[in-house]
Parts: C-alpha cells; structure tokens; sequence
C-alpha cells in the first residue's frame, strides 16, 4: 500500500496564489517537516499570506536577503529574495 498520495502532476519550481503564477523557486524542493527554506525565489507576484507549492500550502516567515536587481551568467532578473523560510501545513 502507498505511504504517499499518488501525483498525476510533475513537480515544478512555480509557487502560485490562487490559479497566478506569483514566484518561482532556484529548483524543484520536496518540502519535510514544519518549516522549509528555499535558497532562492525570483518574485514576480504577491507573496503574502498563503501559497500553493506543489499540492503543499506554505507560508513564508522570514527572507535573509531582498535583492532589487541581480547580474548573473543568465544576465539580469530580479527581483529576488534569497535564504526564504516557510511555514509547511499539512
């Protein structure tokens, strides 16, 4: 017997607030615990409140770092926030 519900859905980095698309993560998590922290979202959206990733509901509590504007090798994106952790509910 199954431990874990069956996903008819691949998992993607996209977190969404409603049906819109309000962020997305650096990569693909799998969320254990109460807590999680992702080390890099790149906002494009309102991340208050409640938030859908990947059939889990979060919450974000606290952002280490609010970039307004980041150069990288894939040349500038933002804004970014880095080191993001979240409140998991189950």
């Amino acid at each position: 017997m199954a431990e874990r519900p069956v996903r008819f859905k691949p998992p993607t980095n996209e977190l969404r607030k409603g049906n819109q698309v309000v962020g997305y993560t650096d990569r693909v998590y799998s969320l254990e615990g109460n807590t999680d922290t992702f080390a890099e979202i790149l906002v494009k959206g309102d991340l208050s409140g409640r938030l859908q990733y990947n059939e889990h509901t979060i919450r974000i509590v606290r952002v280490d770092t609010i970039i307004g504007l980041e150069f990288g090798s894939q040349g500038p994106r933002g804004p970014v926030w880095k080191g993001v952790e979240c409140e998991v509910f189950r």
